[in-house]
C-alpha cells in the first residue's frame, strides 16, 4: 500500500496576513471563500485590524454598486418611490431596496434617505442607511424646514479636513439641510453625537429660482457646496464656522448639464457635459489667496462609451 502524500505545511499566520489584503476589493466574495479555508484564515479575515489594513493597501475603495430612485410609473405619489442599490460587483447586500424611501445623498459608506408621510413612519422622516449591514437609523423630526420653500440635504463625517475617512462609517456624522424661505437661507444641522438638530440663519437673500436640486452637492475645502438656481452661483456652507455664503463660479453654467465634484486635490470642481464631451474644471487658490477656475481635462465620451455614429 502506497503511503499517502504528506500534507503541505500550513502557511505562517504572518504570511497569510500579508497575502489576504491583496485580494481584489471589487470581488469581496473571494474573502468569504478564503475565510472558509481554515480557522486561521477565518481569524485573520474577521480580525479587528484586517479591514483597516485592507483599505490602507488598496486606498481607493472599489465601486460595489450605485444608488438610484425608482417609482411606480402608474402613480403620481412620492410614497410609491423606493431606493435601490444596483450591484456592479459580486457583493450582495442584505437588502437591495428600501421601499417608501428616497435617496438624497451618500458619502463614506452612509446613505441619507428621506420618506414622505407613509404608514409606519414618522411624517417626513430622515434616516441614515448602511447598505453593507442594512442598519437604518431614523433621525428626529425637524419641523422648521417643513415651512421652507425649497431645501436640499447632505450627509458627511463629523470630523474636520484632517479626519481619517478609512473607517468613517463607524464614527460620528452630520446631516446638513440647507433651505430657502422667502427672505433668507436657513441651515439645519443634525449631530449624531448630540442626537439633536441645531439651526443657523443667514441674512444672505435667496435667489428667485432657489436651489438646483438636480445637481448633487459636493464637500471640498472643509465646506459643503450646493448649486443655486441654474448654476449662476454656488452656495457654500462652511463646516467650521457654520456660515452660509455665495460664490460666483465665473464660468457659464446656466442651461448646462453639470455636476459638482470633489477633485483629487481636495478642491472643488465641476464637470460639464456638452456634445458628448465632459469638461472638468477645478477651483484653485493662488499664492495671494485669489481663487480661480482652471479647465483641467476634456474627456471624449464617445470613445469611452464606444458609441457608434448612429446610436445618438
Amino acid at each position: 500500500m502506497e503511503p499517502q502524500p504528506r500534507q503541505p505545511p500550513a502557511l505562517p499566520e504572518e504570511l497569510v496576513e500579508e497575502i489576504l489584503p491583496r485580494f481584489p476589493p471589487e470581488d469581496p466574495a473571494r474573502l468569504v471563500r478564503a475565510a472558509l479555508v481554515c480557522r486561521t484564515w477565518c481569524r485573520v479575515v474577521a480580525g479587528p485590524g484586517f479591514r483597516r489594513r485592507f483599505r490602507q493597501f488598496h486606498r481607493t475603495p472599489p465601486m460595489l454598486g450605485f444608488l438610484c430612485n425608482f417609482g411606480d410609473e402608474n402613480s403620481d405619489h412620492f410614497d410609491r418611490e423606493f431606493a435601490r442599490f444596483v450591484l456592479t460587483s459580486s457583493f450582495r447586500p442584505p437588502r437591495a431596496e428600501c421601499h417608501n424611501w428616497h435617496v438624497l445623498d451618500s458619502r463614506h459608506g452612509r446613505v441619507l434617505l428621506y420618506s414622505w408621510k407613509c404608514e409606519g413612519l414618522s411624517d417626513n422622516a430622515f434616516a441614515i442607511w448602511d447598505p453593507i449591514t442594512d442598519e437604518r437609523v431614523e433621525l428626529p423630526i425637524v419641523q422648521e424646514y417643513l415651512n421652507c420653500l425649497i431645501w436640499s440635504a447632505a450627509v458627511l463625517c463629523a470630523g474636520d479636513e484632517k479626519w481619517d475617512y478609512l473607517d468613517c462609517c463607524h464614527g460620528p456624522f452630520r446631516v446638513v439641510i440647507v433651505a430657502t424661505r422667502l427672505e433668507q437661507f436657513n441651515a439645519y444641522v443634525y449631530s449624531s453625537e448630540a442626537g439633536s438638530w441645531s439651526q443657523q440663519t443667514s441674512q444672505l437673500p435667496p435667489p428667485s429660482d432657489g436651489l438646483h436640486l438636480a445637481v448633487p452637492n459636493a464637500v471640498a475645502e472643509n465646506a459643503l457646496y450646493f448649486a443655486i438656481g441654474y448654476g449662476s452661483d454656488l452656495l457654500m456652507y462652511d463646516l467650521a464656522t457654520q456660515e452660509i455664503s455665495a460664490i460666483n463660479p465665473h464660468v457659464s453654467l446656466d442651461g448646462q448639464r453639470f455636476a459638482l465634484l470633489t477633485m483629487d486635490t481636495g478642491w472643488l470642481g465641476f464637470a460639464i457635459e456638452k456634445d458628448f464631451k465632459l469638461y472638468l474644471w477645478s477651483r484653485e487658490v493662488g499664492p495671494e489667496g485669489d481663487a480661480g477656475w482652471t479647465q483641467s481635462r476634456v474627456m471624449d465620451l464617445k470613445k469611452l462609451l464606444l458609441i457608434g455614429p448612429r446610436s445618438y
